[in-house]
Formats: structure tokens, sequence, C-alpha cells
């Protein structure tokens, strides 16, 4: 777990926005499922397929959240971050292809964001509230996934 992605979610959890309910058994079965290629991938690779760690990885999610946006409707959302522009790009990509809404659709993930992020020091609660918030409130594009620069 890259650092950024433990200071998103120690500020996700004192803002009382990370969700904890998407089970790792629930996720194996999907991905099992949608993705068996890549099981066979990490299995080949002699991968711990105990641990959760690849699985989340594999669907590029460091953590989700559960957000109300303005209208009052709590939205689940996986968030995905990364301090390289060309591979925020590409993941983008690949998480707006018909299989990864589909594994979404099955998660019961309403938005995907990638978040292209600092490494080198964490940002205030504060900014993560502005930044999720504000992109909470935004209109979601057609495949409900977004690249947030910070």
């Amino acid at each position: 777990m890259s650092y950024q992605s433990m200071w998103f979610r120690s500020a996700a959890s004192q803002l009382q926005l990370l969700e904890q309910s998407l089970s790792f058994e629930s996720v194996r079965a999907i991905v099992s499922d949608r993705l068996p290629i890549l099981v066979k991938e990490m299995e080949s690779k002699g991968l711990d397929l105990e641990d959760p760690t690849y699985w989340w990885e594999l669907l590029f999610i460091d953590g989700a959240i559960k957000i109300e946006n303005v209208q009052g409707k709590q939205q689940r959302v996986a968030i995905y971050l990364t301090n390289h522009w060309r591979m925020a790009v590409k993941t983008l990509a690949v998480i707006e292809s018909r299989k990864f809404q589909m594994i979404r659709t099955d998660l019961g993930v309403d938005q995907h964001w990638i978040i292209f992020t600092d490494t080198k020091h964490p940002h205030s609660h504060d900014y993560w509230m502005d930044v999720l918030y504000g992109q909470i409130d935004t209109k979601p594009s057609k495949s409900g996934c977004a690249l947030i620069e910070m």
C-alpha cells in the first residue's frame, strides 16, 4: 500500500466516509467470474490469492467511500490513487471498459475515481473534503469514472 493510499484511507476514515462493507469474498468471487484470465495470471506469478491486496490492485481500488451528494443520495465510490500521470490516464481507459462497468455494478459501486496526487506529503482533511464533495456534486460522466488532479 502506497503512502498516498494510507493517507487517503486515514483522511476518509476521520471524515467518516470510508466504506468497509465491500467484503473480500465478494470481490474475489466477482473478479474470478468476470476476469478469469487475470486470476490465472495472478496464480502463475505465484501471488498469494488469500491476500486481499492483490485483488483490490487488480480492480484499481485503494479504498472506497460512501458519500452523500447535494441531492442527499448516498454514493459508493471506488478510489484509486497514483502519482504518475500516464498511469492515471491508462487506468481511466481500463476502468471505463465494459468489463469494469459490470464489475462495479456487481460490487454496488456507483462511481470510480482515479486521483492523481503527490506522494511526498499528505493532504489535509479539509482539502480531501473539498475535493471529494466537489467531485460528488459534479455530474458524473456516462461511465461513472473520473480523473481528478490534486
